[in-house]
């Protein structure tokens, strides 16, 4: 009875301790709202809290969003391949403005089109017009530097730049016309990947250590 008491409480600390050598990961999301570029923003995030555990690594995803609209007339005497590509540059930088990630959602279109008609209306055989463009794209930057992970820990919240700006270009006419309206949103998560604070396990293996010798100081 005594030897089956000291194994089952060996067993239930050990796995006690073994269930907080796993990492878990805790999430936060923050978003800056559809709006013309060029911009500059900020996502507020809430700092890891140091007292839950040992942070490992820091994941942040940001989705950057581009929609509008593209038009162009081409000027060309000859036929032309115009393209165009709607695009927004988004930037999520750390307090100091140095770069975390950089996303670039875009949309393309191509064209053949004829020799200028005459009319600079973005339409005809010679121009195009291209309303509700929109695009997204998504991007991960992983850290385990020791900078950034003492960066994200702590009490309260952090404060992230985003900066949103108009990458949107043509070509394809050696005389061409272009006119854009481009906006951007961005959508930013953070990941803390940490080791649960050991505190509690330690409590229950001492528990179940007490346990056991009053066991046997009984018997």
């Amino acid at each position: 009875m005594r030897i089956k008491i000291y194994l089952t409480a060996m067993l239930l600390a050990g796995a006690a301790l073994t269930s907080t050598a796993r990492a878990d990961v805790i999430s936060y999301s923050d978003s800056v709202p559809l709006q013309s570029t060029n911009f500059n923003s900020s996502v507020t995030l809430p700092l890891f809290d140091p007292s839950i555990g040992i942070l490992e690594k820091v994941t942040l995803k940001l989705t950057g969003h581009v929609e509008g609209a593209a038009k162009f007339e081409s000027l060309d005497s000859e036929p032309a391949t115009v393209e165009m590509e709607l695009a927004a540059q988004i930037t999520l930088q750390r307090p100091d403005l140095s770069t975390l990630v950089v996303t670039l959602p875009l949309v393309m279109t191509s064209d053949d089109v004829g020799a200028f008609d005459g009319m600079i209306d973005f339409g005809g055989t010679s121009g195009r017009t291209y309303a509700n463009l929109m695009a997204s794209q998504l991007e991960i930057f992983m850290t385990m530097d020791p900078g950034d992970l003492a960066l994200f820990t702590g009490v309260g919240n952090i404060v992230l730049p985003v900066v949103a700006l108009g990458a949107s270009t043509g070509s394809g006419a050696g005389n061409l016309l272009l006119q854009f309206n481009t906006s951007a949103a961005a959508d930013v998560t953070v990941c803390y990947q940490y080791i649960p604070e050991p505190a509690t396990a330690g409590l229950l293996a001492g528990g179940l250590i007490f346990f056991a010798r009053r066991r046997k100081n009984r018997a």
